[in-house]
């Protein structure tokens, strides 16, 4: 996805709708912290609360003050921006996101709504990731009223509270589980890009593939919390989340949108299934569809239609996505080239028997990258993330970097160089290092799918045995062990990769495929719908696992359904207040304590397990087990530990704003070489870049990054001081809001509203770059460049390219960079990936259409 597509919107919490009289009386309550007066603070905290819940039926009013350039948010573009019609870069009042930290302001928000400027705004929905933080997503009634048909795709609460289930005594439950309901409205805010040239009419949706394996689980039961060894059949679905795509479409796997519809699309050729005989296929309304008839492109499965039991057929959804003007989105396209595998400390300290001498055999791979990162300007580039993937996907120094590496002598740019590294070491610390392998995404295998599909075969054969996976970039016979995050209990899956002449004609993308006779989803419990795992093949670390994994099977434990319920405000409401009260960190840090302990207990770590997962779906099912209290004593001096030393490398390492809040670090306990990783720092003694292999090898001359240079006089003096005024204060005026949202400081708010304010005193952005790096760069060059860089850093590549023309190839058709002078295999291409595709389909069509004219003429 392109970063450049960002739209900015304000997020707020529950504080901004204080009536006068309570912001007055917080304002006291502060004052009094600030004197230390317990009591005082106290009385006045009491007298507080009861004025908030005393107010819970109030309609407030969200404080405009609170809209400031401090609560601006950067969202990417998404199926939500495109149906409001934001654009880019633009501020927009028609979505606010508020935290809440006053339960009973939430309660009014959710019940009556709010106003702004005599705007009315009503709840709208809440992503899971939003849900962790407390936050919920509110919209203007009217642009909701607008709106609601196209991100609904033609239902209303009506008809969903209208349907209902029968439940096992008999019971008609109405609705909808209201957790769930608000996570599928929420894909629509989802990071997508338009899929285009997708036609809903060719396309139906089919029942999952689902089995039973009997095999041997470690049954956690959680009601009496004891774990018994078993032997039992386990349903799997096979095809939770995953969809297929002709390869003529799509030769990469990714990750699909449309209204209720979620999921992994894989290509497979599954029209080599389709003959006369099996042209045919029943939809899961039970309709029979012509594949060959209809052209039928995708395949979507019932686990990725969410909303399917709200429409009477797939012909009404269809009919509704096209009255109302919706769309598909895509994300998460597979990489042209798969990202190298890396490990965690989760997957590291559940290798409890692994010698000092296979450690450092296995985190060697990662020893060796280091020191090559510090001596190498190429591999300098690829640290700062210059060199790999899309060009278009890079930040504005990224893309500079990369068409013009002598910018590593630049003091800001070595600053940033001794960050990374810095970051690289904390990471390598606390367990990220490097393996042989890749990190892709899991599919299942689909050439079973079909057999069961097509061929009406209920226990199909497939194409991999139990115990074999299959990825591409992975050579046949290797054993491989297969990792997914998070990795709580014994999870590495070591598996047999098979690459044949039967695998590389079916499976297309350069996902792995799992099998259908292996319960390997219950070990690394993935599903389909866009869920990664690390491929490894790594010699060393495959024995280790396999040792670690002996006489380990998989946990296994009866979840809940979430009930159904009505919407309404009030269910809403409560659904995410309990969801709110969640908190899965908690239970994923006790268990790195049991890892991490002198004796593990094993039973204590499945139960932990268990419980981890039954906090997850607590929202939604409204049933979390009850510890007995046996069970509590056992987990008594755990409580008490404080986690593991490494955490104090890059988990508990206090960040600057922590510093300047004077927040005070976290402690763990004392290092010890008894746990694996904690052993880790030893292995990697520090070393210091080395620049001098980088001007050995580079001449800078900032002046390639100019457009032209500028007279100093009064308004160049006038920039500058602007510049300065605006660099001293940005801090100040800082997005406080700590969102998952912003991943890209380009797009930062702050950096916008600097650019903005330097382009009212000037309005050619090429004007003002020149000064700001004609001061910056031919003075004392200084090492902090970051406004420069984040406000003007698109002029700058700009003039690059400009400047440096004969070092780079551009793309004929889209002008995007692909390619550069260090870059020998693209000496004699003109168009970057995606239009080398467009181009050769064009020519496909030309010549098709030429064999018709020509048919045509005889």
């Amino acid at each position: 996805m392109a970063l450049d597509k960002q739209v900015y919107i304000y997020s707020v919490d529950t504080s901004a709708f204080f009536t006068r009289k309570e912001s007055l009386l917080r304002k006291e309550i502060n004052k009094a912290k600030l004197k230390k007066e317990t009591e005082k603070v106290k009385e006045l905290d009491k007298s507080f609360r009861n004025i908030i819940d005393s107010n819970v039926h109030l309609k407030r009013k969200l404080n405009p003050n609170s809209l400031s350039i401090a609560n601006k948010v950067s969202l990417f573009e998404s199926s939500l921006t495109r149906t409001l019609g934001l654009k880019e870069n633009n501020t927009y009042e028609d979505v606010i996101i508020v935290e809440t930290h006053y339960y009973s302001i939430f309660d009014s928000l959710i019940e009556n709504g709010f106003t702004l400027n005599d705007e009315e705004y009503v709840p709208f929905t809440a992503s899971a990731g939003q849900i962790r933080t407390k936050k919920t997503v509110f919209m203007k009634k009217n642009t909701w009223d607008e709106v609601k048909q196209t991100l609904m795709c033609g239902l209303s609460e009506d008809r969903i509270n209208n349907h209902y289930d029968i439940s096992k005594n008999d019971k008609r439950l109405y609705g909808v589980s209201i957790n769930k309901y608000l996570a599928y409205l929420a894909l629509c805010s989802s990071a997508t890009d338009l899929w285009e040239g997708f036609n809903i009419d060719r396309s139906i949706v089919v029942d999952d593939f689902e089995t039973s394996i009997n095999t041997t689980v470690d049954y956690v039961d959680d009601v009496t919390y004891t774990v018994s060894r078993r032997k039992m059949d386990v349903p799997i679905n096979h095809t939770d989340g995953c969809g297929m795509i002709l390869p003529k479409k799509s030769k990469k796997a990714f990750m699909v949108r449309l209204p209720w519809v979620k999921g992994l699309l894989v290509p497979f050729p599954f029209n080599k299934f389709v003959d006369e005989k099996n042209r045919f296929l029943i939809d899961i309304y039970g309709k029979k569809h012509d594949v060959i008839k209809e052209k039928i492109e995708v395949i979507f499965t019932k686990s990725q239609f969410k909303m399917w039991k709200y429409y009477q057929s797939w012909d009404e959804y269809k009919s509704l996505y096209k009255q109302h003007n919706c769309h598909a989105s895509l994300t998460n396209t597979e990489e042209d080239e798969l990202s190298s595998a890396r490990l965690c400390y989760q997957m590291l300290q559940t290798l409890t028997l692994i010698s000092e001498e296979e450690l450092d055999k296995l985190v060697s791979v990662t020893r060796n990258e280091i020191q090559e990162t510090v001596s190498n300007p190429e591999e300098m580039l690829n640290l700062l993330g210059a060199t790999k993937g899309k060009f278009e996907d890079k930040n504005n120094l990224q893309q500079s970097l990369y068409i013009y590496p002598e910018l590593l002598l630049d003091p800001h740019v070595k600053n940033k160089l001794k960050e990374a590294k810095a970051s690289l070491m904390r990471k390598v610390y606390t367990g990220k290092v490097k393996v042989d392998g890749c990190y892709t995404f899991i599919a299942p295998d689909l050439y079973a799918f079909c057999e069961y599909l097509f061929e009406g075969n209920s226990n199909p054969m497939g194409i991999l045995k139990n115990g074999e996976v299959s990825c591409v970039a992975i050579q046949n016979g290797e054993k491989v062990d297969c990792l997914r995050s998070p990795h709580l209990y014994k999870e590495h899956a070591v598996r047999l990769n098979v690459k044949n002449d039967q695998t590389q004609e079916w499976f297309i993308s350069k996902s792995v495929h799992t099998s259908i006779h292996d319960p390997i989803s219950k070990i690394l419990m993935f599903d389909c719908d866009g869920d990664k795992v690390t491929v490894s093949n790594d010699n060393t670390l495959v024995s280790v696992a396999e040792r670690n994994m002996a006489d380990v099977v998989p946990l296994y434990y009866d979840m809940k359904k979430a009930p159904a319920e009505k919407i309404n405000r009030n269910s809403i409401k409560q659904n995410l207040k309990r969801a709110f009260s969640g908190n899965i960190g908690i239970i994923s840090n006790d268990i790195t304590k049991l890892w991490n302990s002198d004796s593990v207990d094993i039973d204590l770590v499945k139960i932990r397990t268990m419980e981890n997962n039954f906090e997850i779906d607590a929202a939604k099912t409204n049933y979390k087990p009850v510890r007995p209290k046996h069970i509590k004593q056992l987990f008594k001096p755990f409580n008490k530990m404080k986690m593991p030393h490494f955490f104090s490398y890059e988990k508990y390492r206090l960040k600057p704003q922590d510093r300047k809040n004077k927040k005070s670090k976290r402690t763990t306990e004392p290092w010890t070489n008894t746990t694996t990783v904690n052993r880790l720092k030893g292995m990697f003694p520090d070393v210091r870049i080395r620049f001098k292999t980088v001007s050995d090898k580079y001449e800078f001359d900032y002046k390639n990054m100019i457009h032209q240079e500028r007279t100093k006089d009064d308004l160049y003096y006038t920039i500058l001081d602007k510049y300065k005024e605006l660099n001293d204060i940005k801090w100040m005026l800082s997005s406080r809001n700590k969102s998952s949202d912003i991943n890209n400081a380009d797009h930062l708010p702050v950096y916008s509203y600097i650019r903005n304010e330097l382009l009212k005193i000037h309005n050619d952005p090429y004007y003002i770059a020149d000064v700001i790096i004609e001061y910056l760069y031919s003075g004392s060059n200084t090492g902090y460049k970051t406004t420069l860089w984040s406000s003007f850093g698109d002029i700058i590549v700009d003039n690059l390219k400009k400047n440096l023309e004969s070092r780079i190839k551009t793309c004929e058709r889209c002008n995007t960079v692909f390619s550069n002078v260090r870059d020998k295999s693209t000496n004699s291409r003109k168009y970057c990936d995606s239009c080398s595709l467009d181009v050769r389909k064009d020519k496909v069509r030309e010549n098709v259409k030429n064999l018709r004219n020509k048919k045509n003429i005889i």
